[in-house]
């Protein structure tokens, strides 16, 4: 253990009893000598204090948090190193003093079951303005969580600034690795999906915040921490049940702080405005005067605990890394002593790939067929690829005109090659167009995004039928609006909105293959003369060896 009873830190702090411990610091109760009262002194645990980050790291969060000066922001009075000094600087191990609170965490408090909507509302509006104050300053906490509050006489406070960031930076954590420090049950959208830091992203937790005091739950159901994750990014929230005496701009507020866009939710101000306004108390907001805030009082019996905060991840010069719901790790590690953080380490990447292609092929015996497709491939792997190349053959013998819609495009050795001009993230899809005439009516095949074999599904389109339209990054098509798996074409008879070509005989400028088929039209060989029998057909992904993606 870091630290041990009696000793006395700075000359000044002398440590009493541990009140939390976890695997990264220690947090005492210590008494300050000069001063004659308690604090809390936090002291990173074991060889972490010997590296020089983990140092730096305690001291920003030291420094970000001393500067918020707000009722409910937990108070941080000083910061120091301790150790012999003949030892250099890594015989030095830095600690944190602050308020030592008494109270009890709103994660022990909800073990109880829900509380009434009166007291839900107004511990999350004092949450919420905590964090508007942080904001204001240009902090975001990025780890609310019931953990990460605590329950005073003087109302609520927020602890843990371990993995803040600063808006508009780019997002502290590690991520060249993906390496994402927080709780599956409250990672915002964008935490997982990588980008910058934004305020809206405390927003999107106390709304977790409000629905979780409010109905004992969160808005999803999730049996194991990655469908947690999914539901995050994926999901949308389960309505707020009814519940009486709530206010509906309450519900109204919870619906549009989860909004999986953060440009969706509201500021943090005027969350604290609404739930505050809900029940008539005064919360601090920014610029204004905090004599009449309102008190929300914490049990009697309540023992003196404190979270701690974890340490923050270093800034990554790779400020274009994306990360992704799938990528959650075999095994998680405790990063904090009460708070519960989870660091969160991805597998390695999965690549995977959908592609639709759509054709408009001309029909009939003419050697110079022109044709136009469209073609829709989707990233379905866990990583975004920042330069994607698809490569496919015209088993046909086609010849490609011209592509649009894609970055560049260029004949290549047994196929043809597209790349793409714009990174594409996982769950996301880009469709282009493809002109082209001669060869036998044959669908492209052996569709490969960066090497990688994709799921080919190919759908023929009639005269009077459209294609998809050519789109920059979208959505990927669910499974249900991509063709068939084994589509099959008109129907015998025909199709009476797409009847085809002429029968044999009919068209004098046509008059179709001999009896027995034509040899030089394969749609002879499906009974069917005329109908090229690849454009109507899939590849299954059984049918195909895929190649075994290598490490990284």
């Amino acid at each position: 253990m870091s630290g041990s009873a009696d000793e006395v830190l700075g000359n000044r702090y002398r440590l009493i009893a541990p009140v939390g411990t976890g695997g990264m610091a220690v947090v005492w109760r210590a008494r300050d000598l000069v001063l004659d009262r308690d604090v809390a002194v936090k002291l990173l645990a074991g060889e972490l204090a010997s590296k020089a980050g983990n140092r730096e790291r305690i001291r920003a969060e030291a420094q970000v948090v001393a500067r918020l000066q707000h009722p409910n922001i937990t108070a941080v009075h000083d910061y120091g190193e301790a150790g012999d000094l003949a030892a250099g600087r890594n015989g030095r191990r830095p600690y944190v003093v602050m308020e030592l609170l008494e109270g009890e965490l709103l994660s022990d408090r909800l073990r109880s079951g829900a509380m009434s909507w009166r007291r839900a509302t107004q511990i999350c509006a004092q949450v919420a303005a905590g964090l508007a104050a942080a904001h204001e300053r240009g902090v975001v906490h990025r780890d609310i969580k019931p953990s990460n509050v605590m329950l005073t006489r003087a109302g609520a406070k927020i602890l843990d600034f371990g993995v803040a960031g600063l808006a508009g930076s780019f997002d502290p954590d590690d991520e060249r690795d993906g390496t994402v420090f927080g709780t599956p049950a409250y990672l915002a959208p964008e935490r997982l999906l990588g980008g910058g830091v934004v305020p809206a992203t405390d927003v999107y937790t106390v709304g977790l915040l409000v629905y979780r005091c409010l109905t004992d739950r969160l808005p999803w159901h999730a049996d194991t921490p990655t469908q947690m994750i999914a539901n995050h990014v994926y999901e949308p929230p389960h309505p707020l049940p009814e519940i009486p005496g709530l206010p509906p701009e309450v519900v109204r507020l919870v619906g549009r702080c989860l909004a999986k866009d953060p440009a969706a939710r509201p500021p943090a101000v005027d969350v604290a405005r609404v739930l505050a306004g809900a029940t008539g108390i005064h919360v601090v907001l920014p610029g204004e005067d905090g004599s009449s805030t309102q008190e929300v009082h914490a049990p009697p019996d309540a023992e003196p605990r404190w979270g701690l905060p974890g340490p923050r991840r270093p800034r990554s010069a790779r400020c274009n890394a994306r990360r992704t719901w799938v990528a959650v790790a075999a095994t998680v590690a405790a990063a904090g002593a009460t708070t519960g953080m989870i660091v969160w380490k991805p597998w390695a990447p999965k690549p995977g790939c959908n592609v639709d292609f759509y054709i408009h092929p001309q029909f009939g015996p003419k050697v110079d067929r022109p044709f136009e497709a469209r073609v829709t491939v989707a990233n379905v792997g866990n990583r975004t690829l920042d330069r994607w190349t698809l490569r496919f053959v015209f088993r046909g013998g086609q010849t490609v005109d011209r592509v649009e819609g894609a970055g560049q495009y260029q004949p290549g050795v047994g196929g043809q090659v597209v790349t793409g001009q714009a990174p594409l993230p996982p769950g996301k899809a880009v469709t282009f167009g493809v002109w082209g005439h001669g060869g036998t009516p044959r669908p492209p095949s052996d569709f490969m995004l960066n090497d990688v074999p994709c799921d080919q599904r190919t759908a023929h389109r009639g005269p009077q039928d459209s294609l998809p339209a050519i789109t920059e990054i979208v959505d990927a098509p669910a499974e249900k609006s991509r063709p068939p798996t084994n589509q099959q074409g008109p129907p015998p008879g025909g199709d009476p909105n797409n009847p085809g070509p002429p029968p044999p005989g009919g068209d004098p400028n046509n008059p179709g293959p001999p009896p027995g088929g034509d040899p030089n039209d394969p749609g002879h060989h499906t009974g069917r003369p005329g109908l090229p029998p690849g454009y109507v057909a899939t590849t299954l992904p059984a049918q195909r060896a895929r190649r075994k993606p290598g490490p990284g």
